[in-house]
């Protein structure tokens, strides 16, 4: 099928917006958002990198409108609108193309973005997908990595590690795990944590390339040290195991927000979120050395030379 007729059946009718133009133009129109700041992310999905060619392709599309979420909202921001690029490999059926755009939308819907165009080619190797996403802040600038101060907790939303179990599943062959579904369509927090991003927090990414290589990060911008106490990190399985838990707390594919807070607003936190029926907790505290430290049962951990997933050629 033709590249244009691919948009004509399978995006167009998703492009709902007047700014899209029903994709038959190579620039789109976005909606004004007054006088709240306005921030753009983008990230890139490679078969065989960042998701299995086996993988269910609704699957794959909810988990690239997801991976965008989780940026947005470490940035106090709730998304709007979105471009995508598809490189579709020639020897994937046209039926598949029709369960990805299918999903894809239904995943955008959720959200409430809008689609707003894109580029869609033929790729010579596996399946590349690229989502840009713009999102509206909730409170007058967005929340970058760089706010956090000695002395801050530091929190952190949901659960760990379980990406890293549903790959280990897919890799012995069983895709029943219960654990699979966080691997192949991660679950994020609630919309609310954007607001209480953008209320309270001082710094604020995802994790996404591993908690204690994105805690050290988040340090590393702030021009200060973090500590995290690993016993109160909740981990899928709940492993008791050292070597364990720092294997999930590396390995990435987590998209949860880490955020530093000041102390005083522990309650306000606390509060907002049992409002919001949203899992989170403190896992520990900016510091003033620089570098990360990690504790167990009241010990600095030896940590592993790798922390998280290293982006590179």
């Amino acid at each position: 099928m033709p590249e244009k007729d691919w948009i004509s059946s399978y995006f167009a009718p998703l492009a709902r917006s007047s700014g899209a133009a029903g994709l038959m133009d190579d620039v789109a129109e976005m909606t004004p958002s007054g006088d709240a700041p306005v921030v753009v992310t983008v990230d890139a999905m490679v078969e065989g990198i960042h998701f299995r060619a086996d993988d269910p392709l609704a699957s794959v599309a909810r988990k690239l409108v997801r991976v965008n979420v989780s940026d947005i909202y470490s940035a106090g921001a709730l998304p709007t609108e979105a471009l995508l690029t598809l490189g579709w490999p020639e020897q994937r059926p046209e039926a598949e193309l029709a369960d990805f755009a299918t999903a894809f939308g239904h995943e955008l819907a959720v959200h409430g973005i809008q689609l707003l165009g894109g580029d869609t080619v033929k790729a010579p190797a596996g399946l590349f997908l690229s989502l840009t996403l713009t999102g509206v802040c909730q409170g007058a600038r967005p929340v970058r990595r760089n706010g956090a101060k000695p002395g801050q907790d530091v929190w952190l939303t949901g659960q760990i590690g379980a990406a890293c179990l549903g790959f280990d599943a897919l890799g012995r062959g069983d895709k029943n795990d219960r654990w699979v579904y966080a691997y192949q369509e991660p679950r994020l927090p609630y919309a609310d944590i954007a607001t209480l991003v953008a209320r309270y927090a001082s710094a604020a990414m995802d994790v996404s390339d591993g908690l204690l290589g994105d805690a050290a990060q988040m340090a590393k911008a702030s021009g200060c040290g973090i500590e995290i106490n690993l016993e109160n990190i909740s981990v899928a399985g709940n492993s008791r195991d050292l070597s364990e838990i720092l294997r999930l707390t590396t390995w990435g594919d987590d998209y949860q927000i880490l955020f530093s807070a000041e102390k005083n607003k522990r309650d306000e936190i606390l509060s907002f979120a049992s409002a919001s029926v949203m899992d989170i907790g403190v896992v520990g505290e900016m510091a003033s050395d620089c570098g990360l430290k990690a504790i167990w049962r009241g010990e600095a951990v030896n940590l592993p030379e790798t922390l998280g997933f290293e982006h590179g050629c």
